[in-house]
C-alpha cells in the first residue's frame, strides 16, 4: 500500500513539473524603427508584411523550443535584409555617402552580451553582434577591429555600394532627411524563461562620419535581465544614452516602480521632455507585452503563445479587431 502511495505520489510530482514547464509562456515582439510615417497604404503594407514576417519566423524558432537569442538574431537578420528599414541594406548615408551600421544583442540569462559600430561591408551587424558576445571575451568592437573579426570568423563581405538602395542615395543627394528614422530591434522570452534583446540599425541620416548612437550602447538602446524584461529601442540615440534608457526601465521593474507598460511610458516622457523622440518594445519574466512610441508611428508586431498576434504601425490599429 505504501508502495502504491510512493508511486502516486511521483507519478504526481512528474506530472506536475511536466505541466509547469509545458506552462511556460513565450513571445516575441519586434519593431521597425519609430518615425513619421505616411498614410501610403502600399508602402505601409510592404512593411507590415516584413514585420509580420520577422515576427513569424522568429516565434517559429521559441515554438520548437529554441532560444531567445536564435529568436532575436533570426527576426532581426530579417528586417537587415530588407531595404524598407534603416538597418542592414537600406541603411541610411552618413555626410560622405556611405553607410555606417551599429547593432547590439544580449542575454538576460547570463548578462552577456556583443557589440558593434560602424559596420561598412558586411549586410547583417545583429550576426556580428552575437559572434563578439559568444566568441570573444570583448563586448563591443569598432573600426578595424569589426574588419579582423570579419576575417577571423570566414565571413563575407559585401561591396558597401550593395548596402545603398536608389531610396537612401535619393536622400542624400537632396541631403534630405530620412522620413524613417530608423533602427529595427526584436525581444523575446523562450520556453526556458531566458530572455534576449536586440537591435541593429544604419544611425542617423547625414551623420558625422565615426558617429554612434545608442543602439550598439548596452543599457542605452538595448537591455535584457531575466528577472525583470528585456527592451529594444529606436529613435534620437543621443538621449537615449543620456537616459541609460532600455535599462532604466528594467531597474524601475525591478524596485517595483512601475509595471512594464508604464515603465516605458515613463522612460519615453523622460526623454520627450529632453526634447526628443523615439519608442521601445519589451517583454518581461511573466511573458507581458509593452510598446509605446512618441513619433506619428512605429511599426512592430508582436506573438505570444497566449494566443496575442499583432502587426501595426500606428497605435490606432490596435482597435481593429
Amino acid at each position: 500500500m505504501k508502495r502504491c502511495l510512493f508511486i502516486l505520489i511521483l507519478i504526481g510530482m512528474v506530472l506536475n513539473a511536466y505541466l509547469t514547464f509545458a506552462e511556460q509562456p513565450f513571445a516575441i515582439i519586434v519593431h521597425g524603427g519609430a518615425g513619421s510615417y505616411g498614410n501610403d497604404s502600399v508602402v505601409n503594407q510592404k512593411i507590415k508584411d516584413v514585420i509580420s514576417f520577422a515576427v513569424e519566423q522568429g516565434y517559429a524558432v521559441l515554438e520548437k523550443g529554441g532560444s531567445a537569442i536564435d529568436a532575436v538574431e533570426t527576426a532581426i537578420r530579417i528586417l537587415e535584409d530588407s531595404p524598407l528599414f534603416n538597418a542592414g541594406k537600406g541603411s541610411v548615408l552618413n555626410e560622405e555617402g556611405f553607410v555606417e551600421m551599429d547593432a547590439s544583442i544580449m542575454d538576460g540569462k547570463t548578462l552577456k552580451a556583443g557589440a558593434v559600430a560602424g559596420v561598412r561591408d558586411f549586410p547583417n551587424p545583429i550576426t556580428l553582434a552575437r559572434l563578439v558576445m559568444e566568441k570573444t571575451p570583448h563586448l563591443l568592437f569598432a573600426g578595424e577591429g569589426i574588419e579582423r573579426l570579419i576575417d577571423k570568423f570566414n565571413l563575407k563581405r559585401v561591396a558597401p555600394k550593395s548596402l545603398i538602395t536608389p531610396e537612401r542615395l535619393e536622400e542624400f543627394k537632396k541631403q534630405k532627411e530620412s522620413q524613417r528614422k530608423g533602427t529595427v530591434g526584436a525581444v523575446a522570452i523562450d520556453k526556458n524563461g531566458n530572455i534576449a534583446a536586440g537591435t541593429s540599425t544604419g544611425g542617423m541620416a547625414n551623420k558625422m562620419v565615426g558617429r554612434v548612437g545608442d543602439s550598439p550602447i548596452i543599457g542605452a538602446g538595448t537591455y535584457a535581465k531575466n528577472s525583470t524584461c528585456g527592451v529594444s529601442c529606436t529613435g534620437h540615440g543621443e538621449f537615449f544614452i543620456r537616459q541609460s534608457a532600455a535599462f532604466q526601465v528594467s531597474s524601475l521593474v525591478e524596485l517595483g516602480k512601475f509595471p512594464l507598460q508604464k515603465a516605458v511610458e515613463f522612460v519615453l516622457s523622460e526623454i520627450k521632455n529632453m526634447g526628443a523622440t523615439g519608442g521601445m518594445i519589451a517583454i518581461d519574466k511573466d511573458c507581458n507585452i509593452a510598446f509605446d512610441y512618441t513619433t506619428m508611428g512605429m511599426p512592430c508586431g508582436f506573438k505570444s503563445s497566449k494566443g496575442d498576434f499583432k502587426v501595426i504601425i500606428f497605435k490606432e490599429e490596435l482597435l481593429n479587431k
